[in-house]
């Protein structure tokens, strides 16, 4: 038993010895840390990596708070991390979040937020989104709803990329006004009261390239000149058949650069047929490369020819046409059937055909035949999402052209309206194939989980001063 002992201690001695005269120094050279953070997700993101070392963390925090995505009910919480730690405020470039908190709304938190907002010194894309707890009537409302664009007032960043559910009224136009270098907006709100008037001289949304937006956004623009966008999501939403031919009209004018438009529409019981709509600005967009039509209609098989020789007729350049009929819930009649039941293929067909894939199969050839330029026609009607891929055409010399090959599969991505965000406006093909998003990532809410993120001092300080929220 002595025996063991002496020999417990001799260990213990001889360790605390070569501990001392070791020198704890990073066997990996900290440049070779940030490469390493390229590979980590932010969603996969611990924040124990914090933990690892001093230098460790400096670079951990430089990686990940560059893009933040607030969870549901959080904000409050990352507010008060960036007023406790401003250095980590100038770090954050993307940042996304809903308005909602984790308590009962009050006075004071929209300036806490707009406070943290005048921190973001570096922040070039924003992202404000509804949140997906609605308030009922009576209730206060979330410290960031739709009429606080307060909290963007004398804020130092520059924005390269804005999406919002403010409310569309002069507060917002005359901020946008102040940031000229904007190339992506996209509004999820509502019309104000009153109509936005913009000047000659406004420069609001023109060096916009990227831009969702609606009819009473284009209205505000009359007898000036237009925004020139490249891919364009256009919210068509419950107007009547003269309000949908207007807003049509008014495409004429912003279609000179257009690659990539996304029509999305729920209609009223009257309403403007797709190829009227189709046919109210096409010759103006000779360069489109990429159509998707979204709606809450079915089409009829003389309308899906009408359709058709629209896109034959104007659209010589489409590589990419996404077919979404009944893409939103159909508005039901009194006896419980809906009102737009029609078939859908080029030609007649029997009910039991209703959702043949032979018969959607015979639109997509269809539609290869007519335009030459045509790789891809993605139906989203209703259900699964299928795609018909025809390869590139093949140089042949001296002799007739080989056949394209041809082929039917299920699209592996989701697809959405949102997807014009993801679209090459040059390439529409590449999305569908590599599933690999064209551009920087955007800022979406809900991504990062930043539960358990330490309100903490700046890294020169003790780390037994970090507080937990």
């Amino acid at each position: 038993m002595n025996r063991l002992r002496d020999n417990l201690v001799f260990d213990c001695a001889t360790s605390r010895a070569l501990a001392a005269s070791f020198s704890f120094k990073s066997f990996l050279p900290p440049e070779l840390f940030r490469p390493i953070l390229q590979f980590i997700r932010p969603s996969d993101f611990n924040y124990r990596l914090c933990l690892v070392s001093h230098s460790f963390r400096d670079d951990v925090e430089a990686h990940f708070y560059r893009y933040i995505a607030v969870p549901e009910k959080r904000l409050l919480h990352f507010c008060r991390t960036m007023i406790a730690r401003p250095d980590l405020a100038r770090r954050v470039q993307r940042l996304a979040f809903t308005g909602a908190v984790h308590r009962e709304p009050e006075p004071g938190d929209t300036d806490t937020v707009a406070q943290m907002m005048k921190l973001l010194v570096n922040l070039t894309d924003l992202s404000i989104s509804q949140s997906i707890h609605l308030r009922q009537p009576g209730e206060r409302p979330w410290p960031v709803d739709y009429d606080d664009v307060r909290i963007l007032q004398d804020c130092p960043f520059k924005l390269e990329r804005l999406a919002c559910v403010f409310t569309w009224a002069e507060p917002l136009s005359q901020w946008l006004a102040t940031q000229p270098q904007l190339a992506s907006f996209e509004h999820g709100g509502y019309p104000g009261d009153d109509p936005v008037h913009l000047s000659t001289s406004d420069a609001t949304l023109m060096g916009c390239s990227y831009l969702r937006i609606s009819p009473y956004i284009l209205a505000c623009y009359e007898e000036r000149e237009k925004p020139q966008p490249v891919v364009l999501r256009y919210d068509m939403r419950f107007s009547d058949a003269q309000e949908e031919l207007r807003a049509a009209q008014s495409l004429r004018d912003v279609s000179r650069n257009l690659k990539c438009l996304t029509l999305t529409r729920q209609t009223l019981t009257e309403y403007l047929s797709t190829s009227r709509i189709l046919r109210a600005f096409a010759d103006k967009a000779p360069n489109l490369t990429c159509l998707a039509i979204y709606e809450n209609i079915d089409y009829s098989a003389g309308e899906n020819k009408r359709i058709l020789r629209v896109i034959k007729e104007h659209f010589t350049k489409l590589q990419v046409f996404v077919w979404a009929p009944l893409n939103y819930p159909v508005a039901r009649d009194e006896d419980g059937y809906t009102s737009s039941s029609s078939g859908f293929s080029i030609d007649s067909c029997t009910e039991e055909e209703m959702y043949s894939f032979d018969k959607t199969e015979r639109y997509a050839l269809a539609m290869f035949d007519a335009v030459p330029s045509m790789r891809m026609f993605i139906s989203f009607r209703k259900g699964p999402c299928y795609v018909w891929w025809r390869g590139p055409a093949k140089q042949v010399q001296d002799g007739p052209s080989e056949p394209r090959p041809f082929k039917r599969t299920r699209l592996s991505m989701g697809l959405s309206e949102d997807t014009f965000r993801e679209v090459d406006p040059n390439e529409p093909i590449d999305l569908f194939v590599t599933n690999v998003p064209h551009g920087p990532p955007l800022a979406v809410p809900r991504v990062i989980r930043i539960y358990n993120a330490p309100i903490g001092p700046p890294p020169s300080r003790s780390r037994k001063s970090i507080q937990y929220m």
